[in-house]
């Protein structure tokens, strides 16, 4: 499961309920679909927006579930292993049991398997922190990282989710895909402020969105991190579709957005390039 990084407080609405997993739509017109299956699925989403730990109450907005169901479910889960309940404050939050997921996925993703020597070569050769990343729904999800020796930054966990429209890593990406992919992206996320710094701004995003297609790389600085500078590279596929992307991120301190297009640009991209061949 994945976390998203925390929002400044004084920049942080109020956690919204968690999306439905599909259309309702969808649900109506699929004969398959187990809608039971989706309602369990959703509590354990609850915890992938950045909280450690969840009152029944705080479950059932999140989930947009009734008490009695919230109670049979997380019940449940807790039966299966995917939760744990502390009995002092009643709040429930994921077991190490949901890290089996993650085991699962690691193994199973073939660019993952095979980046390694190339992001430590990156890492080995500009000392900066290096990331692969891939699109989920609407937000970019770390799958692997290299922190930097020295890091001044919070890094990124694996796993951590960040929203796309705002990071070098999601307008990477994005520049990989076509323009309805990323108009319906866009359409889908929240554009709001992790700084204030971030780009709100729906045409500037796309202005930026259309930089990266032509030079190949995406630059976002302090959008969501205070003092923080990052660039980042789609990974393609054999039609030229991005399926990731690889990222390094620095201080505001140590560097310039200049430097930066001068110094770290030219073997990011042979990196990527590298990583699109596999």
């Amino acid at each position: 499961m994945g976390s998203a990084r925390q929002r400044p407080k004084d920049l942080s609405p109020p956690a919204p309920a968690a999306p439905a997993l599909v259309s309702a739509s969808t649900r109506k017109a699929d004969p398959l679909f187990v809608g039971s299956l989706e309602k369990g699925l959703k509590i354990l989403d609850c915890f992938t927006g950045g909280e450690t730990a969840l009152s029944l109450t705080e479950i059932c907005r999140l989930a947009q579930l009734d008490k009695s169901a919230a109670q049979r479910f997380t019940h449940t889960l807790m039966k299966l292993g995917y939760l744990e309940k502390d009995e002092r404050t009643k709040r429930y939050s994921p077991s190490a049991r949901v890290l089996d997921w993650s085991v699962a996925y690691m193994r199973s993703d073939r660019l993952i398997q095979s980046a390694g020597p190339y992001l430590v070569n990156l890492h080995e050769e500009t000392r900066q922190a290096v990331n692969l990343s891939r699109l989920i729904a609407t937000d970019v999800m770390y799958v692997v990282r290299i922190p930097a020796r020295r890091a001044r930054l919070l890094s990124p966990i694996v796993g951590e989710r960040v929203p796309a429209f705002c990071t070098a890593s999601g307008r990477a990406i994005l520049s990989g895909r076509t323009d309805e992919e990323v108009a319906d992206l866009l359409d889908r996320s929240i554009l709001v402020p992790f700084t204030a710094h971030t780009i709100c701004d729906r045409a500037t995003i796309l202005e930026r969105i259309a930089e990266a297609r032509q030079t190949g790389y995406a630059i976002a600085k302090e959008e969501c991190l205070p003092g923080e500078l990052t660039i980042a590279a789609p990974i393609l596929n054999a039609e030229g579709r991005s399926i990731g992307g690889v990222n390094m991120s620095m201080t505001t301190r140590d560097w310039t957005v200049e430097r930066m297009r001068g110094e770290l640009a030219p073997v990011l991209l042979r990196t990527a390039a590298a990583l699109s061949n596999l």
